[in-house]
């Protein structure tokens, strides 16, 4: 299933790298790979430390200042070892702690969305998708994923990305601080 969505993801990319005519102007798409950086919060914070990975984006101009998304990418989240009761004193009846080590949480988001410049280098991003959830011993899941940002670009090949990305399903919430450094071709 993991590998028909990122085939998926990255034949759209493909068919988005082409330029497009809209009447007599030329509209173009900007294809940006990105390393990501992820600081868990909410619930995700009790069991995850920091997370990584990498995603790939296609921004297709409809005007001078917005820009339609679709972009793929691949999160890990390293588990916390954390302590929980595993027996019982038999006469204080006070709880035994052990550790245990969380597995590692790996996601996959499939977002489609929008880029606002408010400036040549500043803009305003919203996307929303989905994402799927897996862990090593652990059912796989997913879910619907939201993520507002805001971002610069440092340059016409460089931008910076700082959002709030987060995945509700059956009333949880896996959510986290992210930073998306990016290069665009």
């Amino acid at each position: 299933m993991k590998k028909l969505i990122l085939s998926a993801a990255i034949l759209t990319l493909g068919v988005f790298s082409v330029k497009a005519q809209r009447g007599s102007e030329d509209k173009t798409v900007k294809l940006s790979i990105g390393a990501e950086g992820a600081l868990p919060i909410g619930d995700l914070k009790t069991t995850s430390k920091f997370g990584f990975g990498g995603s790939a984006q296609a921004e297709f101009e409809v005007s001078d200042n917005i820009g339609v998304t679709l972009s793929a990418g691949y999160l890990t989240f390293s588990g916390k070892t954390i302590s929980i009761p595993v027996s019982y004193d038999p006469i204080t009846m006070q709880p035994i702690y052990g550790d245990y080590k969380v597995q590692s949480i790996n996601i996959i988001p499939v977002l489609a969305g929008a880029k606002i410049y408010f400036t040549e280098k500043l803009y305003g991003s919203a996307q929303a998708g989905w994402s799927f959830f897996s862990a090593k011993g652990a059912s796989s899941a997913n879910g619907f994923t939201y993520a507002p940002g805001i971002g610069f670009n440092l340059s016409p090949n460089f931008d910076l990305l700082v959002k709030y990305q987060g995945s509700s399903k059956n009333g949880s919430t896996i959510s986290f601080l992210g930073l998306r450094a990016a290069y665009s071709f």
